[in-house]
């Protein structure tokens, strides 16, 4: 094992989150090392969506690793009833994951930023008091921080060491890529594909790329058993197949609540590690970014002896990205009780789609969004959103025990539910 490796600043995690947050504390002379363990080439389980408010909070031009602009959106519920909608300028874009994450990387670099790959961290002893560093280890090497930011996904261990207790899944995600051919060249290369509405809670998306299509579904987690059968129904509809040999790529969407720790006097966690995902589009990489950001300026001031605590940085995230996750998960709600309804609304209500696609692209926020039609009186407000949260958890359960929830199933799963 090689001598200890001693910076002021160790991110675990080379994703959005941890490139970030490296890129705005080497800006600002902090000695900061990234821990990244596994190949930043390697295919990543992500959509690739990139809203173009994350672009708008990013130092730097990332055009380069942009595929395609995306213009709007084709609507359908229930596997049929579609519609489209576009927009007059781009609403996202998508980009390829590994290239978009190397871009980050590079940028952290070129900053001051040191990199270790194949350097994954396995375990760490946290700080005992503030006088003290904090050990990370990996299979190779021992490294020694004051501070760590955990930006390693919703398997964190950063997570395990500071919040034991964990930040539970609440939805899972099923993607895979799918190769532009000529029986699949009728998906429009500027908009998403979108269906809600077939599982409660639920949905599925189409993301054109420069040589693929990404596909993929997000389902609550107690309904993980229909996410295979419903991205291959999803896909079908859209003359589009799996193969045999296609890979399929699963992944866990964490949601934190207020009150889940995601800071203490030794580390911070960021992006997928905090659980900061939209729970209403399983979106995470506007909030890996911000997040990385937030993070560098409170280790940053931790690190000067000012006032700062590393505390601090959990405060910041309840009062500015917690708010938006709350609402997210209320229209979640709202839009799973009234899903008909709704949709109709965004294929007849021009103002409707004009406020949302200004949400995707930053010019406005999901509280206004909601706040587009007139806001009853806040004790009808507080029944709506008691009513449609209880009533979406009915949906979720009712569909547990409905005839399509078992035709989705395999007879392995069948036989445990």
């Amino acid at each position: 094992m090689s001598p200890l490796k001693t910076f002021d600043c160790i991110i675990i995690g080379g994703g959005p989150a941890g490139s970030m947050a490296a890129y705005a504390l080497a800006g600002c002379g902090v000695n900061v090392a990234i821990l990244e363990g596994k190949d930043p080439s390697r295919a990543k389980v992500c959509g690739g969506g990139l809203q173009l408010k994350a672009v708008h909070i990013l130092p730097f031009d990332v055009k380069e690793v942009v595929e395609r602009e995306i213009y709007g959106i084709i609507y359908q519920r229930r596997l049929r009833d579609r519609f489209t909608r576009r927009y007059s300028s781009p609403i996202s874009y998508t980009v390829n994951r590994a290239r978009f994450d190397n871009l980050l990387l590079k940028r952290a670099q070129e900053c001051g930023a040191t990199l270790f790959l194949g350097e994954k961290a396995i375990s760490l002893e946290p700080a005992i008091g503030y006088t003290n560093n904090t050990r990370v280890f990996t299979e190779r090497d021992v490294f020694d921080a004051r501070v760590v930011v955990g930006a390693d996904g919703a398997g964190s261990i950063v997570r395990s060491a500071l919040n034991p207790g964990g930040i539970a899944p609440v939805q899972l995600g099923l993607i895979c890529e799918l190769k532009k051919e000529r029986g699949n060249a009728h998906i429009p290369e500027d908009l998403f594909v979108i269906d809600w509405g077939t599982v409660p809670g639920g949905y599925a998306w189409i993301f054109p790329k420069e040589a693929t299509l990404t596909a993929g579904a997000i389902v609550p987690r107690e309904l993980a058993g229909t996410l295979n059968v419903y991205l291959r129904a999803f896909l079908e509809r859209q003359g589009l197949k799996i193969s045999e040999e296609q890979r399929l790529l699963a992944h866990p969407i964490p949601s934190r609540r207020l009150g889940e720790p995601i800071a203490s006097s030794w580390g911070i966690l960021a992006g997928d590690a905090a659980g900061l995902t939209d729970p209403f589009t399983g979106e995470g990489l506007y909030y890996a970014l911000r997040s990385g950001q937030i993070a560098a300026h409170h280790v940053e001031k931790f690190l000067t002896g000012g006032n700062g605590s590393l505390l601090d940085y959990e405060g910041e995230i309840d009062a500015g990205l917690m708010q938006e996750i709350i609402v997210a998960g209320k229209m979640r709600s709202f839009f799973n009780t009234f899903s008909s309804y709704i949709h109709n609304l965004y294929r007849k209500n021009d103002r409707l789609w004009y406020s949302f696609c200004e949400v995707l692209r930053g010019d406005r926020t999901l509280e206004g969004l909601r706040r587009i039609r007139s806001i009853p009186p806040k004790p009808v407000l507080r029944y709506l959103e008691r009513f449609t949260s209880w009533y979406e958890a009915r949906q979720i359960s009712r569909f547990r025990g409905s005839v399509m929830f078992k035709s989705m199933l395999s007879k392995e799963e069948a036989l445990r539910c």
